[in-house]
């Protein structure tokens, strides 16, 4: 079955490379286990079980001398030295950039994959392209500049004079690719305003992890955790922060006329998250389980009755295709979120949960309404499992992936093209 909204970019039969087995770089900007690091390695796993051979490089957490590699569901890893730190050890380190550059000038590859623009990335890429001929696809999973995510970070005199670097970056350089993916329409469109021919922009979603994220017993996993057991519990998981005061406004609503029910928060809280919650009169009915290993993220997911996914209208969600997405229909859990960006075509499409204004009453009436009908909740729930295992698990969306390289590879004349279906 087809992903919603891809079937007339990708019809049935499509025109594919015969088989090969393929030699691919795969070049992420973030610390490993960090945002894009995830849609990296998720692609990468299941193009290793497609036969191929996968390279990733992502930055180390820590280490500002030398690379350290190691072997992860079958993908090659290769953590790159980087100099700088925090928020800014994020792509930007000339460092790293160099040390990718003379890494790679020692090795080849079939197919050079991107993942967005930034120094340690794109330079690497296009030497490889320009070097070593190397065909580059590059991807577009986030809107950095021109009032996206970055004015989403703290405001500030500096973060205004590096917005012009930060879209200088994101939109210069990605005409000399080959090809082209993206996490949603707004960035296709965004891609073709650049001059970027429509019909090479793949249009690609990130996936739901459905082998290791499943939907488990929830009494069970709440006992595991040490969670009340009959206690109403929705819930915000996220290591990215967006959008987190908002839902502990949409909590507050709630709690009036659900004072039972309880806002579970999985990830990083800030202060001015705390003294939020304290204005509202709310700080007693949140629990904090802090940052967790993403081992432990199932059993949290499990744990929810109704999974929050609050979604403003702003250009950084406009622009992206939330992976948290994908973990929560995994669960098998029902999904509040608002109608912005890519949302309304999932959950209009699929009924996996229920889209509600992005203003903080009408968000908590939608929450409500699935704790008072718990089989509304559970039917949503199932759907969202169903549809994450039929189209949106990663190994349903890598064949896309897999045939639309061969498509780049073909047009750029290295391999002999034929007409065959991929399996």
């Amino acid at each position: 079955m087809a992903v919603p909204g891809l079937a007339a970019e990708h019809p049935k039969e499509t025109r594919v490379v015969t088989r090969h087995h393929l030699s691919i770089l795969l070049l992420n900007h973030n610390v490993r286990g960090k945002s894009t690091y995830f849609r990296c390695l998720h692609f990468g796993t299941q193009l290793v079980a497609r036969g191929h051979e996968v390279t990733l490089l992502t930055i180390s957490p820590a280490a500002r001398v030398g690379f350290h590699e190691d072997v992860q569901r079958g993908i090659r890893i290769l953590e790159t030295p980087d100099l700088l730190s925090g928020r800014l050890r994020s792509g930007w380190d000339f460092w790293d950039t160099a040390c990718r550059i003379a890494w790679l000038g020692r090795r080849r590859f079939d197919l050079i994959h991107a993942f967005d623009c930034r120094p340690v990335v794109i330079f690497p890429a296009l030497f490889a392209r320009y070097l070593q001929h190397t065909p580059l696809i590059i991807d577009w999973a986030d809107w950095w500049g021109r009032g996206g995510v970055i004015k989403d970070r703290a405001a500030g005199p500096l973060n205004r004079l590096f917005e012009p670097v930060e879209t200088y970056f994101e939109e210069a350089f990605r005409r000399y690719a080959d090809g082209w993916t993206v996490t949603s329409r707004a960035l296709r469109a965004r891609a073709a305003g650049l001059g970027l021919p429509e019909e090479r922009v793949l249009y690609l979603p990130s996936g739901c992890d459905v082998e290791f994220i499943r939907p488990l017993d929830k009494g069970a996993a709440r006992r595991e955790l040490g969670l009340p057991i009959n206690t109403p519990i929705v819930e915000f998981v996220g290591f990215v922060l967006y959008d987190l005061a908002f839902a502990v406004q949409a909590f507050a609503h709630l709690h009036r006329t659900r004072p039972d029910a309880r806002l579970l928060l999985v990830g990083a809280v800030t202060d001015e998250i705390r003294h939020q919650a304290v204005a509202q009169g709310v700080a007693d009915a949140i629990i904090e389980a802090g940052p967790q290993p993403f081992t432990r993220v199932p059993s949290y997911l499990a744990a929810a009755d109704v999974l929050l996914m609050p979604f403003t209208d702003r250009l950084a969600n406009i622009g992206r295709w939330p992976i948290k997405v994908g973990d929560y229909m995994a669960a098998g859990r029902p999904i509040v979120t608002s109608p912005v960006g890519d949302m309304p075509l999932l959950f209009t499409h699929e009924q996996i949960g229920l889209l509600a204004p992005d203003q903080p009453a009408p968000f908590a009436q939608a929450v409500g309404r699935l704790l008072a009908d718990p089989v509304l909740a559970e039917k949503l729930g199932q759907n969202a499992r169903r549809v994450a295992e039929e189209r949106y698990a990663w190994s349903r969306l890598t064949p896309l992936l897999e045939s639309y390289y061969f498509d780049v590879l073909s047009r750029c004349g290295h391999f002999a093209i034929s007409n065959a279906n991929l399996p």
